[in-house]
């Protein structure tokens, strides 16, 4: 047991390669622009539109690097699992269990499974994105999830699009624990 309130910690990153489908760079168009992802899978035409981003967090990079502050964490605590996700370069994720088609998934689940875990508390960047899809998948797969929301920060701040965020975490059944 890692402490008296955690069973386990699991920290994720980011881990692109260079040429990723997520980059705006990569299809000549500018940062956060709106995009369709059309699916990797062959003979499947499912498409879901979303965002570019900046390239950032290429694989074996300083920019991919965990914060040296949780480094040492990691150092002092080897139970600490570090899982990567967005390594498929034709895949967007956001969650931190599966890529945007819930086709292909990150070990994240089978590791919650193997130790036992049924209540998931998710914090992180962005609440908006990668936030929200973590927790809405550990929803889905049958998690208690909270959402410690001063842990916690969105790309879009605008009341109106926190008041939707907070709707979609009621739907699922995610906490979202403001206190």
């Amino acid at each position: 047991m890692f402490s008296e309130k955690w069973d386990s910690i699991v920290l994720t990153r980011d881990w692109h390669c260079k040429d990723h489908v997520s980059f705006a760079k990569n299809h000549n168009l500018p940062n956060f622009a709106p995009f369709v992802y059309c699916s990797p899978v062959v003979n499947d035409e499912r498409k879901i539109e979303s965002t570019l981003w900046p390239v950032h967090c290429i694989e074996d990079t300083e920019g991919a690097d965990i914060a040296p502050s949780l480094q040492a964490v990691l150092r002092k605590h080897p139970e600490i699992v570090l899982v990567n996700k967005g390594y498929l370069k034709d895949r967007e994720y956001y969650s931190a269990f599966c890529d945007i088609w819930d086709d292909h998934n990150t070990e994240l689940h089978e590791i919650l499974q193997q130790d036992g875990i049924d209540e998931v508390v998710v914090v992180g960047l962005a609440l908006d994105y990668c936030v929200k899809n973590s927790a809405i998948s550990a929803a889905k797969l049958g998690y208690k999830t909270t959402i410690l929301k001063k842990y916690t920060r969105a790309i879009d701040n605008h009341k109106d699009s926190l008041r939707r965020l907070a709707k979609e975490f009621e739907y699922y059944g995610v906490i979202l624990d403001e206190s």
